[in-house]
């Protein structure tokens, strides 16, 4: 139960309590009786609820709360955006957090009977502890070697101990251990028998992250969350029934607790959530419940789903009507649709640098003139770029068009809070150029140059361009750039234009008079202008071709 995070602060504390008056956007919050009421029908139900306090980042409602728990600082906001990941971390090494937790760790045991509590440890970004004097004082006093992994361990040591002393077992994300690259911890020699690892990440040493499996030799006590197969807030695009059915946890039979499938809210809306749970969640109960045999059922390992159940999950139908009514469903099978390329740019090229989650999400998802599939980028960095142009290999013109609306839009439906926080839309476009005469005879000489001109920049997650500026000269590439790295992902779901009305251009012959006889031309069409052959001189573009 993922009680706390950047934007609000949710579980009362009685000897905290301005935790839950930070929640500035939406006040509402868990009391004692709302905690021991739902962990008793829980209890009713044979489910142990596992309580999340997130520390020592995604905890900017705490900063706001209790700024002294900060490294600097005397004033947080909490954030009004739902997603994202923030440098303003907990100040590990501080009396006043270690007081802190001691506080809320004991509050969540008195509440919550159950044998774990998690303490978090995802996204933490350290840039605060590498510059402050707080822990680097702390860190000389008790031998840490930096102030990134070590000092991380150095309070989940701290965490753990606390735990134990409230007769409880400490879980953590497996972020921390992607650089360690031993199986052991240095600080805290009990730690494989005490910690339990909830893996999302997969990376080495802890798992494999392409295929969502424990590493055999892992020796931590683990409990399997792969983003990539049991994350049910990702689309079904990427991750569907049949995905979750053939997850296999890896690991070995001794360490591994079991798995668990993460439904994500802060980007879903509450009308789609029980869309994206089922049916994928009956595939991740079916693989979970039914032994570590490999295989789907009937073929060598026991059935959790009866024949019905299976049935209905792939079909989405049950026998009474749609599968789970009550959540809207609407029979039929799952099957993915591909548009094709938007009328608009045909024959563009798509080219970015940006890393693609899956190929479901490719590039082409942008330019298919369909709103509910996008591409699907992985955290963009400053300058990374996604592009649509005409001009080919070896910088060759391929195509041009006159437009008079150019527009880019993030955020999918399913994911609008994927959107592009900082970024410009650009455009490659042929314009009229004059050099200065080189002699007292000669007038001015007219050539034509590509340029790039920023023509809008992203707000909410959107970008527009039109008016006279797109018009004077025909555009042979649209370009976004981000200007600022962010730590959500983005969700590009159309590159769109209008085509606008041709203006008068000269000739290339006419063009090449004029560069003789000093005079300007500007009449007949855009086509012949095309094939100048000093199209591009001056414009670089990196592109990777997708």
């Amino acid at each position: 139960w993922h009680l706390t995070d950047d934007q609000a602060w949710r579980l009362y504390i009685p000897s905290r309590p301005k935790l839950v008056g930070s929640n500035k956007w939406s006040p509402e919050y868990y009391s004692t009786e709302d905690v021991r009421e739902i962990v008793d029908f829980a209890a009713q139900l044979f489910i142990t609820v596992l309580p999340t306090i997130e520390t020592p980042g995604h905890c900017l409602a705490a900063l706001a709360a209790y700024p002294e728990l900060a490294c600097e600082g005397d004033h947080f906001e909490v954030p009004k955006t739902r997603v994202g990941t923030y440098e303003d971390i907990m100040c590990v090494g501080k009396a006043a957090l270690a007081d802190f937790a001691r506080d809320v760790f004991e509050e969540v045991a008195r509440v919550f009977p159950g044998p774990f509590i998690h303490v978090g440890g995802d996204e933490v970004l350290t840039k605060r502890w590498e510059n402050s004097e707080h822990t680097k004082a702390f860190a000389g006093m008790v031998g840490l070697s930096n102030l990134g992994p070590d000092l991380m361990e150095s309070w989940y040591c701290h965490l753990g101990q606390l735990l134990k002393s409230l007769n409880r077992s400490m879980v953590m994300w497996d972020d921390h251990f992607k650089d360690r690259q031993w199986q052991v911890t240095q600080t805290c020699p009990g730690a494989q028998k005490e910690w339990v690892v909830q893996a999302w990440k997969m990376d080495h040493p802890v798992g494999m992250s392409d295929t969502g499996k424990v590493q055999q030799s892992w020796p931590f006590r683990t409990i399997a969350s792969p983003m990539k197969s049991v994350y049910l807030d990702y689309p079904v695009a990427s991750i569907d029934y049949n995905k979750t059915l053939d997850w296999e946890l890896g690991g070995n039979k001794d360490s591994m607790l079991g798995g668990c499938a993460n439904m994500w809210t802060e980007d879903s809306e509450p009308k789609d959530v029980a869309a994206k749970v089922y049916p994928r969640y009956l595939g991740v109960a079916e693989r979970l419940w039914s032994g570590r045999a490999p295989g789907r059922p009937p073929h060598g390992r026991a059935r959790s789903l009866d024949a019905a159940s299976r049935a209905a999950a792939l079909r989405h139908c049950g026998k009474g009507g749609p599968l789970l009514h009550n959540f809207g469903f609407a029979c039929g099978k799952f099957e993915q649709t591909v548009n094709g390329r938007s009328k608009m740019w045909l024959g563009a090229q798509v080219n970015t640098n940006i890393d693609l989650y899956a190929d479901a999400f490719s590039p082409e998802r942008a330019v298919d003139d369909d709103e509910e599939s996008y591409f699907w980028g992985i955290a963009p960095k400053n300058q990374d770029f996604f592009e649509v142009s005409f001009i080919g290999r070896h910088g060759k013109l391929i195509g041009a068009k006159w437009l008079r609306r150019v527009a880019a839009s993030t955020g999918a439906k399913d994911r609008p809070g994927d959107r592009l926080d900082n970024g410009i839309l650009q455009v490659v476009q042929w314009l009229p150029v004059s050099e200065p005469a080189k002699g007292p005879n000669e007038g001015d000489l007219l050539k034509y140059k590509a340029k790039i001109r920023t023509v809008a920049h992203f707000q909410d997650g959107a970008a527009v361009a039109e008016g006279e500026e797109l018009m004077e000269g025909p555009i042979v590439a649209v370009k976004i750039v981000c200007t600022e790295y962010q730590t959500k992902w983005m969700a590009l779901t159309e590159i769109t234009a209008e085509e606008g009305q041709p203006k008068v251009h000269p000739t290339l012959q006419e063009i090449q008079e004029s560069m003789v006889m000093g005079r300007r031309h500007r009449h007949h069409s855009l086509s012949d202008s095309h094939h100048h052959p000093g199209f591009g001189a001056g414009f670089h573009s990196h592109r990777s071709d997708v």
